[in-house]
């Protein structure tokens, strides 16, 4: 199942949603165990951080050469290796996640996300945290038969 890792930055997971048309994905440890989950939220929001600090950056590098203050090689060097790594997953992701286990039905897994008002559920295999797939609200839709034109070819569905 497509899932990202805790170590990942922004601009990796916004990569991963961009290439795989996805808007939310699980975070797995090494073992496959969800950990917590990032939605186009989460990575917007990271992005608009990163974007902040390298504009408080630039200012603080003018102010600093309106006094007259340079900056060596060095120093430019570790700024700008420290702005290309943005922040980890495990800075922003949504903790403590709501998983469903393979055996549910889909019904339950229905109630669920309704009454827990989120867009998708990592499933996991019974009696543990590891990462068979996920259910979204789109799949629900395309069960009941209200999204025919997204073409989607699940045997569960069948």
């Amino acid at each position: 199942a497509l899932s990202i890792q805790a170590h990942m930055n922004e601009i990796q997971v916004e990569d991963i949603f961009t290439r795989y048309d996805v808007r939310a994905l699980p975070v797995v440890d090494d073992d496959n165990n969800v950990i917590g989950l990032v939605t186009y939220k989460e990575v917007a929001s990271a992005k608009q951080r990163m974007w902040n600090k390298e504009q408080k950056r630039i200012r603080r590098e003018e102010e600093a050469e309106k006094r007259g203050v340079t900056i060596s090689d060095d120093e430019k060097k570790t700024i700008q290796d420290r702005r290309g790594s943005g922040t980890t997953v495990k800075a922003w992701m949504l903790q403590h996640v709501v998983t469903v286990v393979d055996s549910k039905t889909m019904a339950e897994v229905e109630s669920i996300l309704l009454e827990d008002d989120v867009g998708c559920i990592p499933v996991v295999a019974e009696g543990t945290q590891k990462l068979i797939g996920m259910v979204t609200g789109t799949d629900l839709l395309r069960q009941h038969r209200y999204y025919a034109s997204l073409h989607y070819h699940n045997p569960g569905f069948a």
